[in-house]
């Protein structure tokens, strides 16, 4: 009967780790929350319990449930990950799985201060670090300028000119032609605040008929 409260001990140690650690992911409105990430963590340790369960033989190698857990995780992390406009988002949400896939396996052996470790670090990286990465994109915004032009305007100027009077960083720019102009197309980056002014500048800019930022 004690196995039996100390292995649901271990479950609940795990429901509140995935709790813990999915809370970051819910208040940030990610796919994979709250009650996906205390599944997944609460999932990986049962399985190990299972398996530490179904090992009872000295020739029965009690890793090998276990083992399989990476593996299903790394269908989840996948499914989390995709592209949008040419850029790869859900990485973390991917991690953050995997890292509540490790977090549950701990609690299921009964390694309860190394899943504890494991919250706790996975907490402090989403929480913390996301207030720092909050900080840093403040400053290193990226936007997309969409623009309707004369055409006669000499583009690569005109981008040189934005570029100096704003501080913006030019990542690309294309020009393509329109049915009353010149379509162009400007990807630049920098902070917050050189970005306003650079949208202000093209506001006011007689050359640019019409704009649209992404």
């Amino acid at each position: 009967m004690d196995e039996f409260w100390t292995e649901i001990a271990k479950l609940l140690a795990a429901v509140a780790a995935g709790a813990l650690i999915g809370l970051e992911r819910e208040l940030a409105d990610k796919p994979a929350g709250f009650r996906t990430n205390i599944l997944i963590c609460l999932g990986a340790a049962l399985f190990t319990l299972i398996s530490v369960r179904m090992s009872t033989g000295p020739a029965v190698d009690r890793t090998r449930i276990a083992a399989q857990i990476v593996t299903g995780v790394g269908f989840l992390g996948a499914g989390a990950i995709i592209q949008f406009r040419g850029a790869i988002v859900g990485l973390t949400t991917a991690a953050t799985i995997w890292a509540v896939a490790s977090v549950g396996m701990a609690f299921g052996a009964g390694e309860f201060a190394l899943g504890l470790a494991g919250t706790l670090l996975t907490s402090g990286v989403l929480f913390g670090l996301g207030l720092v990465e909050g900080r840093i994109n403040e400053w290193r915004v990226v936007a997309v300028f969409e623009m309707e032009l004369e055409p006669s305007v000499d583009v690569h100027a005109l981008v040189q000119r934005l570029m100096s009077t704003t501080r913006a960083r030019l990542r690309s720019y294309s020009v393509s032609k329109a049915r009353d102009g010149l379509h162009g197309r400007v990807t630049v980056v920098g902070s917050a605040e050189h970005l306003q002014k650079l949208e202000e500048f093209l506001w006011k800019e007689p050359t640019v008929h019409a704009l649209r930022r992404i």
